[in-house]
């Protein structure tokens, strides 16, 4: 008798036909891939609770950097993790600067990227470099509310009264509401500062950061553009009258 004909005496002595065996095969390996399907997406929300909450932590680093400094940092621009030294003109975009917000530092292939807005001026009472802690309000040196965050909301507030420009951090769109993520098309709004937490390759373009995002670039998606299958980056941001209103709120 031939090894096939073994293989079907077998199946015959235990009721099971040639087909019947076929459909139990498929039907074990529909259920293997949805296992697997399963799992990876468990994977992926496990992954973008964590980097949500990891965003939220540096936001909320930035903004009692903000409060304590009467400023906000500038990016980091070495790689080192603390803020370029003298934030030089034109520093307005780098890494996160995590040393220097009181954040540990992660590895450099999983480092946010950070923007703040910066548009001097020699008046002061109309200054919007955020990253100068600038007396904005008249106070003498040693007074209270000298260079303190009060300084600050004078120049967010001078910030929010500027037109949205390609020069500035300012978000897009988030594919909804706000319109389509398109830096081009659709300039939403300024931002005082903005983190992108990038998460995966998801476009598969050998870059963690997925478009519309560039490194050096000075524009993001919302930070209500939902996940999809090519971009799962990771939007915190706040607009100058929002930071300002934070400020306010929370000052003693």
């Amino acid at each position: 008798m031939t090894r096939q004909g073994v293989w079907r005496g077998l199946i015959s002595q235990h009721g099971l036909s040639m087909l019947e065996m076929t459909l139990v095969l498929l039907a074990a390996s529909l259920l293997s891939w949805a296992a697997m399907a399963a799992y990876a997406t468990v994977e992926r929300d496990r992954e973008r609770a964590q980097g949500l909450a990891q965003a939220q932590q540096m936001q909320v680093a930035l903004r009692a950097f903000a409060m304590r400094h009467g400023r906000l940092p500038c990016p980091d621009t070495g790689g080192s993790g603390y803020e370029a030294a003298g934030c030089p003109t034109g520093a307005l975009v780098g890494g996160y600067p995590y040393a220097s917000v009181g954040l540990d530092v992660p590895p450099l292939g999983l480092r946010a990227r950070y923007a703040v807005f910066r548009q001097a001026s020699a008046t002061p009472g109309q200054d919007a470099d955020l990253t100068v802690a600038l007396e904005r309000t008249g106070d003498a040196p040693g007074d209270l509310h000298h260079r303190d965050v009060t300084d600050l909301i004078v120049g967010l507030n001078n910030a929010a009264a500027l037109p949205v420009s390609t020069s500035l951090p300012h978000l897009t769109g988030d594919g909804g509401p706000a319109g389509a993520v398109d830096c081009a098309a659709n300039r939403v709004t300024l931002v005082a500062y903005w983190i992108v937490l990038p998460q995966r390759d998801s476009n598969g373009d050998g870059e963690v950061l997925d478009p519309p995002h560039v490194a050096t670039g000075l524009c993001v998606a919302s930070p209500s553009a939902p996940m999809r299958a090519d971009f799962d980056d990771i939007v915190r941001a706040e607009s100058p009258a929002q930071l300002a209103g934070w400020l306010r709120r929370s000052m003693p």
